[in-house]
């Protein structure tokens, strides 16, 4: 029997078979598919959990004896029995170089994860804040005066499981024998018990047919604003507090009992009367506040109060200037009246994929609805049975996978509260394989979702999910926002990215193209923003409903988004008009299916974790840290290698990162090429043998050269492995840095506080194990790479190219974690060491080119040239540099110029290649041409690669379109960097730069160029300082009936006025101008809008211009006044800046 894994779940269940105070055993259920589609639950009941101890080598079998009972002892009786072994065994350790010795260690085995647990923690102070217990690692155990330090005792046993058996996560096993199960637990086609030794690896790569679905619900909103599953009065507490009305008269508009323009109905689930209202409202103005909604509070942006204010009743806070006082009003008000009606689901559609076509669309809907073609309606009356209506759902159809676009962050947390609140939670967590298991837990009685906390680089993200044993389950927003870098994460933004091709040709409506892939008849796609609707697919062309405006040169798909008011207001119209919300649900529901296949995100997540040896579930829940792990201490394990349990540290001293030479910023009109380091910081520790067991000593310095501090094994005060016969010794010297404020209250500045220098033994066979897991990584990487580039099958082809990637990854990711203070294997010293030697590297790249091609004799393809180079930027693992050809006395330029830059680049790269240690490799990357280097890691080229023909542009930290710059940025800025990039005229880009701002100047621009947009949202700590809120007050006081609100994109361009106006003064909605004949502030948009940008650009070219040659001299005199580099620098910049903005 064959099966194909992809969901673990490690449970604790009481062994049946054993009579002990502690009888809970480690079970193992594993989660699988076959070729034909039947799910498999299989359980392991005989893998015991362990760790390991190293001990002093004098300990003896004695010692272990009574070691135990201490041990038992200190556990007490009841956990005494679990522990099931405790044996003598040899092996090498990860941390510290001693010439590959082996040491003494206990290996501790248990019956379940509470007695592992329970031993475990002895090693472990508990030190308690608030409520909070923390365990804070010991430098060992003492027992007998002895110090007997923990091994791999946070290594999940679920991963030593995978290592030893070496099993991949997401392949294929072979079970010879099974135990069938009589009474069954799950709703898999199969169930099995097997032993450990009954569970065989298999080398396959067939695919299997998940059965995928995707979901997607709508909501409806009480107040047009973003729906709230469980709401009370903070909307209210806001409003309240911004009107210029009494109190009382609020509470009544609030109620329906009497009408102001700024505050709106609140729906309480019980009905509250006028003379309830007016009975209550004197005695709650007086009652003190009490209660507390902090933790609530603070998740919405703003500061939560300090526990200690004072108290005080309603009138009080509402005559007092505190600090807090939305919170404090809000807290009354929810004590004092009735609780509110959240939002409802109103649909929930779920579409269904099998080997990549479409087998369901289904869609839920509260309320009536027209039937729709080619989908399977339910519709009900109460929203309690669209929730259970979805779980019936889910147990019928039986996915395999759950996916879906921001679920994690709305559409779980909304069903799960809106479940709780009507109801039946108890009946819609119904979604697991596991029939006695919930997709929510239960904490003192009440009913919790998983929750998780990802870090980004964008910033800390909180997941809200269903747990579902058996099924995988991935939200493909936190995905994206983790591993790629958009301008923007919307749907539909992303999907146009991803989805798409270039355009061949276009014949009126008709649009070739070569790839369909995720494009159906009634699908929208764009061109350059400008939505067109498919209505015809034939084999080589697509049909449009009219011709487009221009020609275009790629298309995308885009999504036919219907604006969130439509969806609120269709909600409760007709069954016609819900038949259109139902058809957008399901579009999104196949959007994401075909986000999912087009970025073939399950081949990369089954790679990586056959790699790194953990589930894909780890993979999307948790970060880099533990993948490394497993894959270091699998690792470790074939070398018979253990990895001792860290400290977390809560501070260490900084060291210096990844170099960036200085950029020697200006517009390129030669090529340049750029050269760069293949796997800088893998082949680093690689060829300089840098690990932690391979670290001899470290001495640390002060900047007057007085020793600090030094570690490493001595005996008399020599270093016992140091200097030992057969062995070669590297020393790396890096700076260490710490946070410093010169004041108390100045900014912490990183500041050098000395250096520190390292030793690490080059072993004469083999590598320690850092150099020795990467090298193995990168050389599966190139067999991979060579095997890819032979393979027909474009279904192996693909795995084989999500595999190099995961290799590759798996290499990056490993430097990292050595410096990351939370990782298992965290080194300092490593991940220093790493970063000195790649940019002594980068420099030695930089010099070697500059130095040998000095006006140096070249034989080419053109003949015999004269090359001189130099550096123009270097970038962490690359340099630029372009060179100086000459040519019989001539100066080599255009297309000869290219076609040498990237013949001697690569004859350059081979040449450093040539001095530098294995792994070590310069290889040729790039040539721009024309390049504009405006400063660190800002530029824009046109790429070319190894010919002279294909190129296409390059941009890095140049945004041509953000969201907060006019369009009429867009057309200036790009239109200049166009003029630089084909035509390399400084003096066309001026003038063309001087025509377009008279024609702003002269207001000769159209008023949508003009325009801004940005989104309203509730809350705001300071609404009388965001200006486009102010506009929207300003609207509502006008038109109460369209008054913006939260959610809402509001489009504003900025009026003439008062200088000395606030900001929400100066801004209005385009109808309102032209309703007005309101004129826009054209000088704004020149002085605030397109000026810095144009300008950083003009002043790399400002030689060329004529109108700045006749004043160079004096610029240039009063510019070398400044003696001090930084301050040259800082002055030179600023002075060539103003003579820019002179030209204009």
């Amino acid at each position: 029997m064959e099966v194909r894994l992809f969901d673990f779940q490690p449970v604790s269940r009481k062994d049946p078979d054993i009579d002990a105070n502690d009888a809970t055993m480690f079970v193992i259920q594993m989660f699988g598919i076959n070729e034909q589609g039947e799910t498999f639950s299989i359980e392991v009941h005989d893998f015991k959990p362990y760790f390991y101890c190293l001990v002093p080598p004098s300990f003896t079998s004695g010692d272990k004896r009574s070691f135990l009972e201490h041990v038992k002892q200190k556990v007490g009786p009841y956990f005494a029995d679990s522990i099931l072994e405790c044996v003598f065994i040899k092996r090498k350790k990860l941390d510290g170089f001693d010439a590959q010795s082996d040491h003494l260690f206990l290996c501790f085995k248990f019956r379940g994860m509470s007695s592992f647990y329970k031993t475990r923690n002895l090693w472990y102070d508990e030190v308690k804040k608030g409520l909070d217990v923390k365990l804070i690692l010991k430098p060992g155990y003492y027992y007998q005066g002895k110090l007997i330090r923990l091994y791999e005792a946070n290594i999940p046993p679920l991963l030593r499981f995978f290592h030893i058996k070496e099993i991949s996560p997401s392949g294929w096993i072979q079970l010879p024998k099974v135990k069938h199960v009589t009474q069954r637990t799950t709703t898999c086609t199969h169930e099995f018990i097997v032993q450990t030794k009954d569970i065989i690896a298999l080398q396959k790569e067939t695919p299997v047919p998940y059965n995928i679905c995707s979901f997607d619900i709508e909501a409806s909103s009480s107040h047009g604003d973003f729906p709230v599953p469980v709401k009370d009065y903070k909307r209210l507490a806001e409003q309240i507090l911004e009107s210029d009305e009494s109190l009382d008269q609020c509470i009544y508009a609030a109620f329906g009992y009497d009408a102001l323009p700024n505050i709106d109905l609140v729906y309480p689930k019980s009905p509250v009367s006028r003379e309830y209202i007016k009975d209550m409202l004197p005695k709650w103005k007086k009652e003190i506040i009490r209660g507390s909604i902090l933790d609530d509070y603070a998740s919405d942006e703003e500061e939560s109060a300090p526990v200690d204010t004072p108290l005080m009743n309603v009138e009080e806070l509402m005559a007092s200037d505190h600090p807090y006082k939305v919170v404090e009003l809000r807290k009354a008000l929810n004590n004092g009246f009735p609780p509110l009606e959240g939002d409802t689901v109103t649909f929930i559609g779920s579409t269904f994929y099998k080997e990549g076509k479409n087998v369901l669309n289904h869609c839920i809907v509260l309320g009536g609805c027209e039937p729709i073609p080619n989908v399977e309606l339910e519709c009900y009356k109460e929203e309690r049975e669209v929730l259970v209506a979805w779980t019936r759902l889910i147990q019928r159809e039986d996915p395999d996978i759950l996916i879906g676009y921001n679920i994690f962050g709305f559409d779980e947390q909304f069903m799960f509260k809106r479940a709780l609140e009507t109801g039946c939670i108890d009946d819609f967590v119904e979604l697991t394989r596991n029939k006695h298991v919930m997709a929510g837990k239960q904490v003192e009685g009440e009913w919790e979702m998983e929750q998780k906390s990802v870090f980004l680089a964008s910033g800390e993200y909180n997941l809200n999910y269903f747990k579902m044993d058996g099924r995988l389950h991935i939200d493909l927003y936190t995905i994206f926002r983790r591993d790629y870098n958009f301008e923007s994460y919307k749907l539909d933004s992303v999907s146009s990215y991803f989805i798409g091709d270039k355009v061949q040709k276009v014949e009126g409506t008709h649009i070739y193209t070569k790839n369909f892939q995720g494009l159906e008849v009634g699908n929208y796609i764009a061109f350059d923003e400008i939505k067109y609707q498919v209505v015809d697919i034939q084999a080589d062309y697509f049909v449009l409903s009219e011709p487009p405006a221009e020609t275009p040169s790629r298309w995308s798909l885009a999504k036919d988004d219907v604006d969130h008011h439509d969806i609120f207001r269709l909600s409760k119209g007709s069954d016609a008009d819900r038949a259109i919300i139902a058809k957008y649900c399901i579009q999104d529901c196949n959007l994401v299916q075909n986000l999912f296949q087009k970025t073939d995100m399950l081949t990369g997540f089954i790679e990586m974790a056959s790699i790194c040896s953990v589930p894909i579930e780890f993979l999307i829940f948790r970060g880099q840290g533990i993948k490394l792990t497993s894959y270091i201490s699998k690792q470790c394990r074939k070398l018979n290698t253990l990895m001792p349990v860290l400290k977390t540290l809560d501070f260490d001293t900084g060291y210096e990162g990844a170099i960036v030479l200085d950029p020697k910023c200006a517009l390129y009109t030669d090529p340049v090429a750029v050269c760069d380091y293949k796997s800088l910081y893998p082949s680093s520790m690689i060829s300089e043998n840098i690990c932690s067991s391979s670290k001899v000593w470290t001495k640390e310095y002060d900047l007057a050269g007085n020793l600090l501090k030094e570690t490493g094994v001595q005996r008399n005060g020599v270093y016992i492995y140091d200097n030992l016969p057969n062995y070669k010794y590297v020393d790396i010297e890096y700076d260490t840095f710490q946070y410093v404020r010169k004041t108390p209250k100045s900014k912490a500045v990183k500041t050098k506080m000395g250096t520190k220098m390292c030793r690490f033994a080059q072993f004469p066979n083999g590598k320690a194990i850092f150099p020795c897991v990467l090298d193995e990584l990168l050389q599966a990487r190139s067999r991979t790479r060579k095997q890819m580039a032979k393979e027909p099958d474009e279904f192996m082809k693909n795995i084989l190219d999500k595999r190099q990637n995961a290799y590759k990854v798996t290499a990056n990711s490993l430097y990292g974690q050595c410096g990351a203070r939370t990782s298992t294997f965290y080194d300092k010293d490593v991940a220093a060491s790493c970063t000195a030697t790649g940019r002594k590297l980068l420099i030695y790249a930089k010099t070697l080119i500059e130095e040998v091609y000095a006006d140096r004799v070249c034989e080419t393809s053109l003949g015999i040239v004269r090359a001189t180079a130099e550096y123009v930027y270097g970038d962490t693992d690359s340099v630029f540099f372009k060179f100086t050809l000459m040519h019989d006395g001539e100066k080599v330029t255009g297309i000869d110029a290219l076609a040498l830059t990237i013949e001697l680049a690569k004859e350059a790269g081979q040449l450093a290649t040539a001095f530098l240690k294995h792994p070590h490799e310069l290889e040729y990357e790039k040539t721009f041409w024309p390049l504009v280097l405006l400063s660190k890691k800002r530029y824009v080229g046109m790429l070319y690669e190894n010919d002279t023909v294909h190129c296409s542009r390059k941009s890095m930290g140049i945004v041509l379109k953000r969201r907060d710059n006019a369009p009429i940025v867009k057309d200036v800025y790009g239109g200049l960097i166009d003029i630089l990039m084909k035509d390399r005229d400084a003096v066309k880009a001026v003038a063309f730069v001087k025509q377009r701002i008279q024609e702003v100047r002269r207001g000769e621009v159209p008023l949508e160029k003009l325009v801004l947009t940005k989104s309203l949202r509730s809350g705001y700590k300071n609404p009388k300082q965001i200006a486009h809120k102010v506009l929207a007050d300003r609207i509502g006081k006008r038109d109460p009936g369209n008054k913006p609100k939260p959610g809402d994109r509001i489009q504003f361009a900025y009026i003439c006025g008062n200088k000395k106006q606030l900001q929400g003064e100066k801004i209005e909605t385009p109808e309102f101008m032209k309703e007005k004949g309101l004129v826009p502030d054209y000088e704004h948009y020149i002085t605030n809008q397109l000026m810095k940008p144009i300008e950083q650009v003009i002043e790399l070219v400002l030689e060329e211009v004529p109108e700045y040659q006749v004043k160079r001299d004096a610029v240039e005199k009063e510019i070398a006044v400044w003696k001090d580099h930084e301050k040259y620098e800082e002055k030179r910049e600023k002075i060539r800046l103003r003579e820019v903005a002179r030209l204009f």
